[in-house]
Parts: C-alpha cells; sequence; structure tokens
C-alpha cells in the first residue's frame, strides 16, 4: 500500500576520539562523497528506505526522484536535513513498521540522543542532552499528554520527526530538549488499504485497519480511516491494559489552489493494576532484595485511564507561485482517572513481611483550543530569494481537577510478599464536589527566514514574541467559587533563534546555531511570590554530510544546553511552611549539558541498510537540583537490515543494538545507611527482526526485544524494572 505512505501535500508541485579530529576526518572524506545531482532528487535516508520497502526483489534507485525538503519542526522553514542547523530525525511509517514500532516509546527508543526513562507503567520519560522531553506535538500543534506522555499509538502517523535543542519560536514554552512531532496520515487521491494483526508475548492482540477511499471520481474529496485496537497482559503481576487508537479525516480540494481538512482523533488508554511507585531495591537488613520483574504492589481493582479525543481542521492556500497560507484550529478534550496503591516500607527477606500498601485516588479533565495561522513564502533581495514564515498562535488550556475523599488513612499490610496474590480490601472514595480550574493561555507572533547571502551561506533567524497566563480558581464542595491564586503572568517574552549553514561542498555542509525557550514554573519562594520563569538555551555546531549518491546521511554534533533560573526545594525552611500548605522554592542556575551526538544512516546498496549513533552527553547540576533520572554519559546505538536476493528474496532480517554506559543514583534512601550511591553497570540490549514477503501485498514480521532478556532498572531514583524478552508476529495485509 504505497500509496499510503506518502505524505499527501496541499501543492502540486567516542570519548577518546577529539570532535575535532572526526570534523577533520569528514572533511577530508568529502571530495569522495561529492555528487551533484539537481537538488530536487536530493533523498533523504528515510525517504530512500521507504522507497526501498515497496519491491520484493531490491531494484535499482536511480530512476527515484524524491524532494528533501520538508517544513522544519523548529521553524515552518523549507529545509533539507542538511540545510537544517539543528539534529534532526525522522522515523517514517517504512521504518515502523519494518520495526514493529506500534508506541512513541518504542519510535524514541531508536532515535540517536534520546535517553528512555520512566517512573513507572503510565508514566514514561525521554531525555535529550540531559533534558526531559515536555514537547509533543501532533501536526506541529501541542496535544495532550494528561501527565502521561500518553503513550502515542504510532498507527496514526505517517511520520515522527524530532528535532533536539530549544524551539522556542514555535513551541515558546518548554525545556531545550527536543520536540517530538507526530504528523498525521492524510487522505490520498487513490484507494488503498491495509489490515495488520499481530500476537505476542502476554497475551497481546492487536489490529490495524488503515482504509483510504476517495468519494469522487477523480479525488478531489477523499477520506481516511485508521483504527487500531489492542489488549496486552504484562510480565508484572496482575497488570494489562486495553488501548484503541482512532483517526478519521475528509480532505477537499477547493479550486485549484486551496485544501481544506477536517478530521477526528482519539485514544483511549484502560490499564487494569498499573504500577505507580517503586519496587524496593534494598531489604529490611541493608541487602538487595532482588525482588523478581513480575512484582507489582496493585491489586486488580486500581486503575489509572486516560482518553484524549481531538477534532482539527485545516486549510492550506497556494497564493502565488512564492507564498502560500496555513490555518490550523484543534479542540481537544482529555480526561485522567487514577485509583493506585504503592508498596512503602522495606521487605523483610526472612517473612516476606515489612511492606505496607498505601492508596490515593485523582482524576480531571482538561480542554485545549489552539489556533495557528501562518503564511510562508519567498522573497527577493539583492537578487536573490529568500524564504520567509510570518505567523501567530493562540492557545487556551482549561484543566480541571476534581477532589476526592482523602485516602491517607487506608493502608494493607501485605502479610508475606512471597506469597502474596494481590489481594487486598478496596478502599471507599467519593468525589466531593470540590475542584479547581487552571486557565492558560498563551498567544504568540512567531517569523523565521532563510537569508541566502551566497550560493554556499545561509542565515537563519527567527523569533517569537510571547504573552502568557496562568491562572488557579478553587471552587468549593457546592460548586461555589471561593478564591483565585497562583497567578502567573509573562509579557512579551522574546525567545530567538540563530543559525548559519555554509555548503563546502554540494554534500557536504557545516552549521552552528543558537535558540532559546522559558519555562514558567508553579513554585513559590519563602515571601510567597511565584518563581520567574525557567530560561533555556541550546547551542550547537557541526556538520552534515550526504554519501553514496546521497543514499546515506552523516551528522557531527558538537552541543552545550542550559538551564538557568531553575526551581529547587528551598531546605532552609521546613516543608509545607506557605499559607496554602505547599513547600517553599529558590532558583539555581548552572544546570548544564555539554557533548556532541555522531550519526551515519542510510542504504549502504540496494539490499543494506544501516545505523550507527553515539552520544555523549556530560550533565552539571546544583546539589539541590534532584530529578527521577539517571542519565547514561554515553550510548551508543547500532542497526541494520538485509534484503536477500534471489532463491531468499522475499526474506528481510535485521536488529539493533542498543548500549549505555553506567549510570549513577545518587542520595538513594537506604534502610541502615540513610541515603547511599547506587551503580547500574554498562548495559546493551539486543533486538532481532524477520520479515517474508510472501508477494508483494502480503508479509509477516517476526520482532525479538530484549533477545537476552536482561534484568535492569530503568531508573535508579525512582525504581522499577525494564521489560524482559518480548515476541511478536505481525501478519500485513495491503489492498
Amino acid at each position: 500500500m504505497r500509496s499510503l505512505c506518502l505524505a499527501g501535500s496541499p501543492r502540486a508541485a567516542l570519548s577518546h576520539l577529539h570532535p575535532i579530529a572526526l570534523a577533520a576526518a569528514l572533511l577530508t572524506l568529502s571530495p569522495a562523497w561529492a555528487q551533484s545531482p539537481p537538488a530536487e532528487q536530493a533523498t533523504t535516508q528515510t525517504e530512500a528506505a521507504s522507497t526501498a520497502d515497496a519491491v520484493v526483489e531490491p531494484k535499482s534507485l536511480d530512476h527515484i526522484t524524491i524532494s528533501g525538503a520538508r517544513e522544519s519542526a523548529s521553524t515552518r522553514l523549507p529545509l533539507t536535513p542538511r540545510e537544517n542547523p539543528q539534529s534532526t530525525n525522522t522515523v517514517d511509517r517504512a521504518q515502523m513498521e519494518r520495526q514493529s514500532l506500534t508506541s512513541i516509546d518504542a519510535v524514541l527508543r531508536n532515535v540517536t540522543g534520546i535517553a528512555v526513562s520512566f517512573y513507572d507503567t503510565q508514566r514514561p520519560l525521554y531525555y535529550a542532552r540531559g533534558f526531559q522531553i515536555t514537547d509533543f506535538k501532533v501536526d506541529g500543534l501541542p496535544t495532550y499528554s494528561g501527565g502521561t506522555n500518553q503513550e502515542y499509538d504510532t498507527a496514526l502517523y505517517e511520520r515522527i520527526d524530532v528535532v533536539r535543542g530549544a524551539n522556542g519560536i514555535l513551541t515558546a514554552i518548554g525545556v531545550p530538549s527536543a520536540t517530538v512531532d507526530m504528523i498525521r496520515k492524510r487522505p490520498q487521491r487513490e484507494f488503498a488499504a491495509s489490515v495488520a494483526l499481530t500476537a505476542g508475548s502476554w497475551n497481546l492482540w492487536r489490529g490495524e485497519l488503515d482504509l483510504n477511499a476517495p468519494l469522487n471520481s477523480d479525488g478531489s474529496v477523499r477520506s481516511r480511516l485508521v483504527v487500531a485496537p489492542q489488549t496486552k497482559e504484562s510480565f508484572r503481576d496482575r497488570y494489562q491494559e486495553d488501548k484503541t487508537a482512532l483517526l478519521a479525516a475528509i480532505e477537499a480540494d477547493l479550486g485549484n489552489a486551496t485544501v481544506a481538512t477536517v478530521g477526528f482523533q482519539r485514544q483511549r488508554n484502560v490499564p487494569e493494576a498499573p504500577i505507580w511507585g517503586t519496587i524496593p531495591r534494598f531489604a529490611a537488613d541493608g541487602g538487595l532484595a532482588n525482588l523478581p520483574v513480575s512484582t507489582s504492589f496493585s491489586p486488580s481493582w486500581t486503575r489509572w485511564e486516560r482518553t484524549s479525543s481531538t477534532l482539527y481542521a485545516n486549510v492550506d492556500h497556494q497564493i502565488n507561485e512564492d507564498w502560500s497560507a496555513k490555518v490550523s484550529l484543534n479542540h481537544t478534550e482529555g480526561d485522567s482517572f487514577r485509583l493506585a496503591t504503592y508498596g512503602s516500607g522495606y521487605l523483610n527477606r526472612s517473612t516476606g513481611a515489612g511492606l505496607t500498601l498505601r492508596a490515593a485516588v485523582s482524576g480531571g479533565t482538561e480542554t485545549q483550543d489552539t489556533l495557528d495561522a501562518y503564511l510562508s513564502g519567498k522573497v527577493q533581495l539583492g537578487g536573490r530569494k529568500h524564504d520567509v514564515v510570518v505567523g501567530m498562535s493562540a492557545s487556551r488550556v482549561e484543566a480541571h481537577t476534581d477532589s476526592y475523599s482523602s485516602l491517607t488513612g487506608w493502608t494493607y499490610n501485605i502479610p508475606n510478599l512471597y506469597t502474596w496474590d494481590g489481594s487486598a480490601p478496596a478502599p471507599t472514595y467519593r468525589a466531593t464536589g470540590a475542584f479547581t480550574e487552571q486557565i492558560t493561555r498563551q498567544t504568540g507572533l512567531y517569523a523565521s527566514a532563510r537569508w541566502r547571502l551566497s550560493d554556499p551561506l545561509s542565515l537563519l533567524t527567527g523569533a517569537r514574541i510571547t504573552d502568557w497566563h496562568r491562572q488557579t480558581d478553587a471552587y468549593n464542595t457546592s460548586g461555589a467559587y471561593t478564591s483565585t491564586s497562583a497567578i502567573q503572568d509573562e509579557n512579551r517574552k522574546i525567545t530567538p533563534f540563530l543559525g548559519v549553514v555554509y555548503e563546502l561542498t554540494p554534500t557536504l555542509s557545516a552549521y552552528a546555531s543558537h535558540s532559546r525557550i522559558f519555562n514558567p514554573q508553579n513554585y513559590k519562594d519563602v515571601n510567597n511570590q511565584p518563581l520567574s520563569a525557567v530560561v533555556g538555551s541550546n547551542t550547537e555546531a557541526g556538520l552534515k554530510a550526504e554519501l553514496l549518491e546521497r543514499r546515506v546521511q552523516a551528522n557531527l554534533a558538537l552541543f552545550q544546553t542550559k538551564q538557568n533560573n531553575y526551581g529547587v526545594r528551598d531546605s532552609s525552611v521546613p516543608e509545607a511552611s506557605l499559607p496554602d500548605g505547599t513547600s517553599a522554592y529558590k532558583t539555581v542556575n548552572g544546570t548544564r549539558s555539554h557533548g556532541f551526538e555522531i550519526e551515519v544512516s542510510g542504504l549502504i546498496n540496494r539490499q543494506w541498510r544501516a545505523k550507527a549513533g553515539f552520544t555523549r552527553t556530560m550533565v552539571t547540576r546544583a546539589a539541590t537540583d534532584l530529578i527521577y533520572a539517571n542519565l547514561p554519559e554515553y550510548q551508543l546505538q547500532l542497526g541494520s537490515d538485509y534484503q536477500f536476493t534471489g532463491a531468499l528474496a522475499p526474506l528481510s532480517i535485521g536488529g539493533d543494538v542498543q548500549w549505555q554506559s553506567k549510570i549513577v543514583g545518587y542520595n538513594i534512601p537506604h534502610p541502615t545507611l540513610g541515603t547511599v550511591t547506587v551503580t547500574e553497570s554498562p548495559m546493551a540490549l539486543v533486538n532481532l527482526r524477520a520479515t517474508w514477503k510472501f508477494n508483494p501485498k502480503l508479509s509477516a514480521t517476526l520482532a525479538i526485544n530484549n533477545l537476552t532478556s536482561k534484568k535492569y532498572w530503568a531508573n535508579l531514583d525512582y525504581p522499577n524494572y525494564g521489560d524482559p524478552r518480548n515476541v511478536s508476529v505481525t501478519l500485513r495485509a495491503q489492498f
């Protein structure tokens, strides 16, 4: 179903290897890479890979013409990867299907420079350049996560773009880590359909239906429907989750220059017995508890449900040959409910006693309305054409949090963890009728441009001016308004962007960029005054090359990322000492990271696709800047896929290795020593896969993750185990 893998368009047409030594090596080799086909034939590694997937017997790629320019997820300028002065990655539909990547978690584990961790089963964590990734978008607009990153299902998306660094132009509010932009599937002009059925470990059952249907004879009105239900149990006792993802869209050509799209997207996650809290690392005697990976402190009546629904509309208009306009509107409603337990105390290894269950209940809804409109085009200046984007965005988020009767008095002492079957009496609770409403409003004007100063030299500039407001209103049990608190305002906040790209050869560019972002924080100081916003920045420089007739891309990036004015607990005063019962915070500076990223990926030849990515991230934090994240200094990713020929032409095999250096956790609670420092040794996770194409439209894929079933901690400060070995088989048919 190759037509479904093409994004729709509204318009026709290593620590001891010094980075400088690496740069010199790349420059020395660059003449051998220099191939000069027309710019419109420049092919990114993901696009070339997508095209290669369309055949059973590998064919020559000589006649393939694909444009590499794509709207940047940080500036909206039309840039190829080599023209973008930031580190970028794209995971396309073909790669998701080839590697059986059905969740955003699985995708980000395959992106260079991303460290994956989590608090517990419903709260995955992703880090880039030492900072948590909080900027998740769909088609360039913010999306609901409900504090859990929603575990986005990839069935709805054509590709996922990742830009590392600060994204102050399009986002303004956030962390200088990375932006993850999930691009929805769009209706196409010709009929196509596919069905995928997956079975796997822990009673995994999953289906995917992708139906693209024109609604008239010429396809000027067209539709697309994607449905992906899934049910899965777990290696964790009692835990299971049902998940459904849905996308329905209609697109129409309104004349020759305008395309309008309306659609609806929904995802619902319903887990039973979710993990909330941690698995004890230490026993009561101070030794290691060594509990099995199946350990859970969640009875079967616990829940953590999340639902997100988005109604969206887009209008694209081609004004003339050089200028176009786009308006996008999203209305998103999300809700969540959690009744969860966690285990506290330390295990008596002789009796199995010593652990107590405690519980909490929470719930609420969130409504987001987002408008984004922009013009993009070219201006003539100094005898050259330059790319320009000018736009505005506005959003309003209303978060409604319900109040429930307290469960602080509910406890259950586990008599013997070794024989406990998960049974515990369910607590009684009720909604009190009281609630809070937190309103967050943001408006912004932004502009970006690429100035072509000479044939090889481009200067990229950009800025955003943002007004931001947040307040929290409280209502009592009868629904009457009682007070407003936590009023915060950031007015006319400017976030700049500056970049330069120099084309050393037709296939090798050098670049540098600096970007900023800010992030309001909901903390107050000892004087009960709100802390000012955190200020983040990212500076990087590097080289980007296209090799082997542009089938392979190579990147080298040196970076420094900072966060100043970051809020941490003020230990000079007791906890909960402020008038509203919260704790005082103070700001610290100097939280920063620096390092480098190296990546080479693409088609080595017609049959062999390979990837290698190596990252070093050194993080410096204030002593009081404590986070539930333990990040490796070094990460290495190796991946390869090989398509056989001859009698084995239907078979392709592949695999990848994800290695990280040791991680260290500081100030970890210990039953006899108070706190200790703990270390997780370097480790590697190995994944394998194989696909057999019975014919061009029918295939079966076997995927094995964590082949050696390595037992490891996914986090040290907030300890929980990572997934052991799991296997899945997917049968995919196209029509």
